[in-house]
Order: structure tokens, then C-alpha cells, then sequence
């Protein structure tokens, strides 16, 4: 029932032929292609484990370099803080020691006028006085004369 006919061994024998033809020719480059793709992959692999090493060594360093820059930022602000303060303190120091003389030179300036003033009334005072004597002197000594002349200065000095 099952024969063994020409065109089965024909055939049979034909991919016998192709398997060895194959195998000697081209299995050995397919073998070859094959073990250069692995490797090739296996390189790409490597170069990106490699890449993302040293991308994540460079975030680092950046983040270092924004931590640092931020201290560094502080700093400055703290230290602009510090000098701020003292250059006010030092401005209110100053104004508070010209507020201080000017003060006293005030003060002294308003002795110095009540002073003069003192002496002007004084001088007023006593002139006012002398003519008051020179009237008295020169009018009887009545009594009631006297009140009228006294009355009668007030009236010209106040007037005057």
C-alpha cells in the first residue's frame, strides 16, 4: 500500500541536498549574523547602562551645583541682610546724634535769646524806671499828685 515512488525520493533526496547546501553555505552565516546581532545588543545594552550611569552621575552634579548655588544665594541675602541693618542702624545712630545737636544748639540759641531779652527788659525796665523817678522827683510830693502821675505814666508807658 505505501510504495516508494520516484518523486518521493526525487524530492527527498532534493532537500537533502538543500539542507546540506544550506547548512554549509549559508547556516554558518546565518550563525555568524546572528551571533554578531547578540553581541551588538548586548554592546547597546552595555553603552546604555553606561549612559544612564552618567546621566544620572551629571544629575547629580547638577543638583549639587543647585544646592550649592542656593546656599551661595542665602548667604548673599543673609549677608546684604546684615549689612542692610547695620547701614541702618549706623544712619539712625547718626541722625539721632544730629537730632542731638541740633537740639542743643537750639537750646543753646534760645538761652542765648532769652538771655539778650533778659538784658533788654532790664534795660527797659530800668530806663522806665528812671524816667518814673525823674516824674516823681519833679512833681509835689502830694499824695494824690503822685497817683495821678503814676496812673498817668502807666497810661504812656502802656500806650507806648
Amino acid at each position: 500500500m505505501f510504495g516508494i515512488d520516484f518523486t518521493f525520493l526525487f524530492t527527498a533526496l532534493n532537500l537533502l541536498i538543500l539542507y546540506l547546501v544550506i547548512r554549509k553555505f549559508l547556516w554558518g552565516r546565518l550563525g555568524g549574523f546572528m551571533t554578531d546581532r547578540s553581541k551588538a545588543i548586548a554592546d547597546d545594552i552595555e553603552k546604555g547602562e553606561t549612559l544612564k550611569a552618567e546621566g544620572e552621575r551629571y544629575r547629580d552634579e547638577r543638583q549639587e551645583l543647585l544646592s550649592s548655588a542656593y546656599d551661595e544665594k542665602k548667604k548673599i541675602l543673609e549677608d546684604a541682610k546684615r549689612q542692610a541693618s547695620s547701614e541702618y542702624d549706623a544712619a539712625v545712630n547718626k541722625a539721632k546724634q544730629d537730632a542731638g545737636r541740633i537740639l542743643a544748639e537750639a537750646k543753646n540759641e534760645a538761652e542765648r535769646e532769652r538771655e539778650r531779652l533778659v538784658r533788654e527788659l532790664k534795660r527797659e525796665v530800668a530806663a522806665l524806671a528812671i524816667a518814673a523817678a525823674a516824674k516823681v522827683v519833679r512833681a509835689n510830693m502830694d499824695n494824690e499828685k503822685n497817683r495821678a502821675l503814676v496812673d498817668e505814666f502807666l497810661s504812656d508807658e502802656g500806650a507806648a
